[in-house]
């Protein structure tokens, strides 16, 4: 299902699968609408919006609440195209005085199976309803449902795209994505980029920064617990080294932030791959660590085929068992996620690749859907980095260097000149050290 959201909206999704769920809201501080769009099974063989409409109104009515008020606005059972459909608004008033909570919250129902919905419910502060209503009615009747095949279909093709693509990434095609070495044989220098957010009045907040270095580097770089002279063989194999540093401000003033260092590597042949990642939030003098640790082993007589394990260690909580993942096809390691832009042949059209990647945010292994389309001397990178999630954009140059990226939740980065952050904190009177 697709549906085109209200102008201005943002979206994150939980769960995965026929169990997710996506929440959208408008980009606000105070958001005045937010929507919550799900799968239902009716609990019968065969149903209809109408019918899980009545029930709802039953259920709601005969709520054991004395100080609920409900009403219904308005009810419409119509067509999507060729599929039942039905819409409610209602009318919730609960508490009393100060307390007293009221707020409209909307229904908009398809048939997409003899027992099953897709559901968009949404809810309004009452004094916004009349404002919103429109804009809601709008979207939700832009919704438009795929054929599960053709969905399907498309998935493998992009996976097959990425698989091929991969296929062609040779030791010299990596080394082509390394930076490049400064003035006078100088190390390479990282990328720097300032993050922020647009606020709802316009104000342009600091939300910290990133690095990023790609080199030649041995496995045991990205391991910072272990000095050189007690690197084993293993470790002191030669791959393509990333590294990402980045500082996330927890408040204006920055007298909280986040800290992290993550070290990624990858054998040039693309057998194995290792990384470590050290994540430390700091207020005042006090601070706390979590890291996490990333292994893929090539196969052995014990383990046929190659292996992900990562690793979550957190203080805070019982240490778990490392999960566990066969390589799938078309896997894309960490490291090439991170310089993906500069690995992808310049696109004469738009094009979609398919992969399979550890997302780092949901903890899993999942298939991840890439779009390139040209633009200007370069080209624009959309990444879903689940199927679940919403797109990120990077628009990028045209030797694949990443000069903007914008995420759905309106946080910005920006390739900027050490100096000028520099500078540009110090106005702010935000931490530098």
């Amino acid at each position: 299902m697709r549906f085109r959201a209200p102008v201005g909206s943002v979206m994150r999704a939980d769960g995965q699968g026929p169990n997710a769920v996506w929440i959208v809201s408008e980009r606000s501080e105070t958001p005045r609408y937010i929507l919550r769009v799900t799968r239902l099974v009716a609990s019968e063989p065969t149903s209809s919006p109408a019918k899980q409409i009545d029930a709802l109104i039953k259920s709601v009515s005969e709520r054991p609440a004395p100080d609920l008020v409900f009403a219904v606005l308005d009810r419409e059972e119509f067509s999507l195209g060729e599929r039942p459909a039905a819409s409610l608004y209602t009318s919730l008033r609960e508490g009393s005085g100060e307390d007293e909570v009221s707020a409209v919250q909307g229904y908009f129902m398809v048939q997409i199976a003899p027992n099953e919905f897709i559901v968009i419910s949404s809810l309004v502060a009452e004094q916004d309803f009349r404002s919103v209503r429109p804009l809601l009615d709008r979207s939700f009747r832009t919704m438009e449902i795929e054929d599960p095949g053709v969905v399907a279909a498309a998935r493998d093709a992009r996976v097959q795209r990425g698989a091929a693509l991969l296929a062609s990434l040779d030791e010299d095609a990596l080394r082509k994505a390394l930076d490049a070495p400064g003035a006078d044989g100088a190390a390479p220098a990282p990328h720097w980029f300032r993050m922020t957010r647009t606020l709802s009045d316009g104000t342009v907040r600091e939300e910290g920064y990133m690095t990023l270095l790609a080199v030649e580097g041995e496995q045991g770089l990205a391991n910072p617990d272990r000095s050189s002279k007690e690197w084993t063989a293993e470790e002191r194999e030669k791959g393509l080294a990333v590294r990402v540093q980045v500082r996330i401000l927890g408040d204006e003033r920055g007298s909280t932030f986040v800290d992290t260092d993550a070290r990624y590597w990858m054998r040039w042949d693309r057998g194995r791959e290792f990384w470590t990642v050290r994540t430390t939030a700091r207020s005042g003098k006090t601070s706390k660590t979590s890291s996490q640790l990333g292994i893929r082993t090539e196969p052995s007589a014990g383990m046929p085929r190659p292996t992900l394990q990562v690793a979550t260690v957190n203080l805070d909580v019982p240490a778990e068992e490392p999960k566990r993942w066969n390589i799938p096809t078309a896997y894309l390691s960490q490291a090439e996620a991170l310089l993906l832009p500069r690995l992808l042949p310049r696109p004469d059209a738009p094009v979609d690749l398919g992969f399979y990647w550890f997302d780092a945010r949901s903890g899993r292994m999942t298939q991840r859907m890439d779009r390139v389309r040209p633009s200007g001397a370069g080209f624009v990178l959309e990444t879903r980095a689940t199927l679940e999630a919403p797109f990120l954009e990077q628009q990028c140059d045209s030797d694949g260097q990443v000069e903007r990226r914008a995420a759905d939740d309106g946080t910005v980065i920006e390739k900027i000149e050490p100096k000028a952050l520099l500078e540009l904190w110090r106005r702010k009177g935000l931490p530098t050290q």
